[in-house]
């Protein structure tokens, strides 16, 4: 048994610190090229190339999706691309598609890891990715992890799973009504996420409405209850899903699989049982979510793994903003997502998953002129709290903003 790698989502370069400053031991990012969130800020060749020399230098991993489904026309283009990408040297490529596999073996000498929209399901499948030249397969988010233990009866290779986040109706991602609904292809990053829609069943003649729910919306994924049989599995790589997620969820979801798999570890090392993981179940739930489910890694999905009457994202606290700099004893300053104002009582999450509670008594914008609000999107200046580091959130209470409001 080995401890498994924490592997968390970087949707862009302040992403990827944040989740090492809280405790992933990789992460994996995209480009604005062949993966699959078209929509988020992604990473340009230049934040790639400086988050890999990071990692490298803190005995961390990046690793660089390309799971788009590839067509002809993209053929060139990708090989241009992995030639780039054999330059800065990330710790593996995420590919599902077996073209664009073979593409990677020839331009690259990188270690190649098979997507989950590869829908690799089975220790045949995973057989044939390993003897093509893969050294890490993660696996369909519809494997349990009793049968990643079958899968490591049969043969000897890293398997990933997915342990947190949003969960895709279709299999594994392969999907395509937001191809018909809305123009967008959904496995070459345009998905607007039509699963997570209410629909209305009418009858067919007279139209009359006869059933409206979310029929396919998924609940989140919270593996927590997963994590001890994970690692007697021999898990290797332990992801959360989420890179167009903000800080907060990188932070909080991060800092907490952190603390959880290290506490597991070290129980399972000495023959104890498992604590209770009610403290990070609820931990977990303050940042926006689907309500949760543990089907998928736990076992086969049903009918309580749908949000059937889904109607708006379950938290307790709210993103302010990330801090930029901080001038010891003196200043911090703060890159906000929302207004703030004096009087306000706001939440700095540390990097061991700690709130600390702390007031806005005095705030002060660019110029240094003091300030009663500060509006979102502004970068503001604050007086010193005790233990701020760069790239630490900030929260605050739902209950707050709505008496603010």
């Amino acid at each position: 048994m080995h401890k498994p790698e924490l592997l968390a989502p970087a949707g862009n370069l302040e992403k990827l610190k944040i989740a090492f400053l809280y405790g992933a031991d990789a992460v994996f990012v995209g480009t604005s090229r062949f993966g699959l969130r078209k929509y988020a800020p992604n990473f340009s060749l230049a934040e790639l190339a400086y988050g890999v020399g990071l990692a490298n230098q803190t005995g961390k991993h990046v690793y660089v999706v390309l799971n788009g489904f590839a067509h002809n026309s993209d053929m060139d283009q990708i090989r241009h691309y992995l030639e780039e990408l054999q330059e800065i040297g990330p710790s593996g490529l995420i590919i599902a598609d077996m073209g664009v596999f073979q593409l990677a073996k020839k331009y690259t000498t990188l270690p190649l890891h098979v997507s989950t929209q590869a829908s690799v399901t089975n220790y045949r499948e995973v057989q044939l990715w390993k003897d093509a030249g893969a050294s890490r397969v993660i696996l369909g988010r519809e494997v349990s992890v009793a049968e990643c233990r079958r899968i490591h009866e049969h043969l000897d290779i890293e398997l990933e799973v997915f342990i947190h986040g949003a969960m895709c109706a279709s299999y594994s991602g392969k999907c395509v009504i937001s191809n018909y609904s809305s123009g967008r292809d959904s496995n070459r990053g345009g998905c607007c996420q039509s699963c997570r829609h209410r629909y209305d069943i009418l009858e067919p003649e007279t139209k009359a409405l006869e059933y409206s729910a979310h029929i396919m919306n998924s609940k989140d994924l919270m593996g927590l209850s997963m994590l001890g049989d994970a690692m007697e599995a021999n898990i290797a790589s332990l992801k959360i899903e989420g890179r167009m997620k903000s800080n907060l969820y990188v932070a909080n979801t991060v800092s907490v699989y952190r603390a959880a798999i290290d506490e597991t570890y070290d129980r399972l090392q000495s023959g104890q049982k498992s604590d209770s993981q009610e403290g990070y179940e609820k931990r977990l739930s303050l940042v926006s979510n689907r309500s949760f489910t543990d089907k998928g890694i736990g076992g086969e999905f049903g009918y309580d793994s749908v949000h059937t009457n889904f109607g708006a994202y379950e938290k307790d606290i709210d993103f302010i903003g990330t801090v930029k700099q901080v001038a010891v004893y003196e200043a911090v300053f703060i890159e906000l997502k929302v207004q703030v104002r004096i009087g306000d009582h706001l939440h700095l999450h540390n990097s061991v998953g700690e709130r600390v509670l702390f007031v806005v008594n005095e705030m002060w914008n660019m110029a240094d002129e003091p300030i009663e609000i500060a509006q979102a999107n502004k970068l503001i200046k604050l007086p010193y709290i005790s233990g701020a580091l760069q790239g630490l959130v900030i929260s605050k209470t739902i209950s707050q903003l709505a008496m603010a409001s």
